[in-house]
């Protein structure tokens, strides 16, 4: 059995499953070389029907995990009547804010609804194959099949989805997945992370990561009663109070004429202490009214969940043994949580193999030297032996490499498939690599490390701590590290590592654990190979253009070191 999962909102993409195996999951953006795209992924379905060697015909099933025809449609509205309700008892003047949020959520969501449905007439495909799940369900999905918890709870956060912003779920192996509550847009945290990062002059929905850094700069304690204002924790549950608050990607013009007079550092600051707060009573309030086993496992999805600040302080909650959050924990992640989804209904096995997240496109030693022959007016490349210590030679020569290497990473982090690797002792490297690749970023670089020096590293780091080999957390860095690594750790002293092994890292663990061995050090720069604004590299040839555009000083592909001529 074939199912297809297809997401056609921001960061579209597909996932193929056969049989209850994930075969293939890639990111419509990554082949069209536009960021976080929008829109029908004829490109990434193409990819995965010709490497399959597939047709439309074969696929039983297309899983969306959008636009679900609420079974709940009564609880639902009454939910909503209640939600609307106390709004407008705490304040009249914000009806104007609940019917332009409804307005508008339904509005977009209708459109894009109706841009699928045409893309899947178009493609001959009849009704019946088409199957609509919740939106929240299907996150909470991907982060419960892949995980290596038979028994756990599920909380999914994001900006909104299905007319809800978060939910929380009980998983069970035998069982699956059932629903215990959920917040409406109204309440939604992730637009208000948006519409401060909107506010401080980034693009949200794609910079809320360098308003996170920019938090450990400012003081939290000067903006922090003002959010407590916007959206709180009150009776059990996170609760916006509309009018002040806006759940959009902008502010009220009062909010604005409260923030002005604090610096951009403590605004990050207090918004960030805020989220992580509400966060950790939301899941505090659930671990403890629900004990299955005496079990505390939690698996997280949503792009909420795509600040490594939050998941920290997630994991630090008293009762908590584990947390998994899934690699692609996004909109991009849908189309993997509907096949799992989907899976279950259609089989009852709630279970998924996903042990690392190299799904995406892979070329041949020939191919590659298909595509570098095209630029050999501008490039220079030998075919190398020993591949391991070439790499390491040329960072200990103090070389930017370029690393492209076997499958692709699905989502958002490169994990050393297609990754710039350089050593971590230099914190002047912060500015001026990151001129080099044109971002403007507060965080430092990631660290990628051994298992084996982990715990010499990051305090209280744990080898079940699925996430950290997924570069999804941050921990407390030991004294010796900061003193050695300072281009990967913060001004908070907390770093975002990739824990890398043999099993789930092959050759790119090997370049990292040699490299470390010879020089005494722990930990080398691993940072996602893409310039700022444009995805990370696909193709052998993205890789080349990156190099020849000065972005790296050496480029390993396959079996073959490239340098500009």
């Amino acid at each position: 059995m074939y199912i297809i999962g297809l997401h056609n909102d921001e960061d579209a993409g597909v996932a193929l499953m056969k049989d209850g195996v994930i075969l293939e999951a890639i990111s419509e953006e990554r082949l069209k070389r536009i960021k976080l795209y929008k829109g029908f992924p004829k490109q990434s379905l193409s990819y995965v029907l010709n490497k399959y060697n597939l047709e439309i015909r074969d696929i039983d099933y297309f899983a969306y995990g959008w636009h679900s025809k609420k079974k709940d449609c009564y609880e639902f509205a009454k939910k909503l009547a209640n939600r609307i309700i106390l709004a407008i008892n705490r304040n009249p003047n914000c009806s104007d804010i609940i019917e332009d949020r409804l307005e508008i959520e339904c509005t977009r969501d209708k459109s894009t609804l109706a841009i699928f449905e045409l893309e899947m007439k178009n493609l001959d495909i009849s009704n019946n194959k088409i199957i609509y799940l919740d939106h929240h369900k299907t996150h909470a999905w991907s982060a419960f099949a892949p995980s290596p918890f038979d028994e756990a709870m599920v909380f999914t956060f994001d900006g909104r989805g299905d007319l809800k912003s978060g939910a929380v779920f009980y998983a069970n192996k035998k069982i699956g997945i059932k629903e215990l509550d959920y917040l409406l847009t109204f309440d939604s945290i992730g637009y208000l992370y948006g519409a401060i990062t909107k506010y401080l002059g980034f693009t949200p929905h794609r910079h809320e990561g360098k308003v996170t850094g920019l938090a450990a700069y400012g003081d939290f304690s000067k903006t922090l009663p003002i959010f407590e204002k916007l959206i709180n924790w009150e009776n059990n549950t996170i609760v916006s109070n509309l009018g002040l608050y806006k759940p959009f990607f902008s502010i009220t013009n009062n909010l604005s004429e409260q923030l002005e007079k604090f610096s951009k550092a403590d605004i990050a600051a207090g918004l960030q202490a805020h989220c992580e707060n509400l966060l950790v009573h939301f899941i505090s309030y659930w671990i403890k009214k629900i004990n299955f086993s005496g079990m505390k496992n939690i698996c997280l999805s949503g792009g909420l969940f795509a600040n490594v600040k939050i998941n920290q302080a997630i994991r630090a909650i008293n009762g908590i043994d584990n947390i998994y959050i899934f690699p692609h924990m996004g909109d991009g992640g849908l189309p993997v949580g509907s096949v799992c989804y989907l899976n279950y209904m259609l089989t009852g096995h709630s279970k998924t193999a996903f042990p690392m997240v190299y799904y995406g496109s892979e070329y041949t030693d020939e191919q590659i030297f298909n595509i570098l022959t095209l630029y050999s007016d501008k490039i220079r490349f030998h075919r190398i032996e020993n591949k391991v210590q070439r790499v390491v030679d040329a960072l200990i020569k103090k070389n930017v490499v370029g690393y492209f290497d076997n499958r692709m990473e699905y989502g958002p982090r490169a994990l050393g498939s297609r990754s710039i690797l350089y050593h971590a002792r230099e914190k002047t490297v912060n500015d001026w690599l990151n001129k080099r690749l044109n971002r403007t970023e507060f965080m430092p670089f990631a660290p990628v490390t051994p298992i084996e020096y982990a715990h010499d590293c990051y305090i209280g780091w744990n080898k079940t701590h699925i996430c950290s080999y997924f570069m999804t957390t941050t921990y407390n860095c030991s004294e010796s590290f900061k003193q050695k690594h300072k281009a990967v750790v913060h001004i908070d002293g907390t770093a975002r590592p990739q824990i890398v092994t043999q099993d789930l890292n092959g050759v790119y663990y090997n370049i990292v654990k040699t490299y470390c061995d010879l020089t005494g050090e722990k930990a080398l720069i691993n940072t996602s190979f893409n310039q700022h604004e444009e995805p990370i590299v696909c193709s052998p040839d993205n890789a080349v253009e990156s190099l020849i555009k000065d972005n790296v000083d050496v480029l390993f592909i396959g079996n073959y070191r490239v340098s500009k001529s």
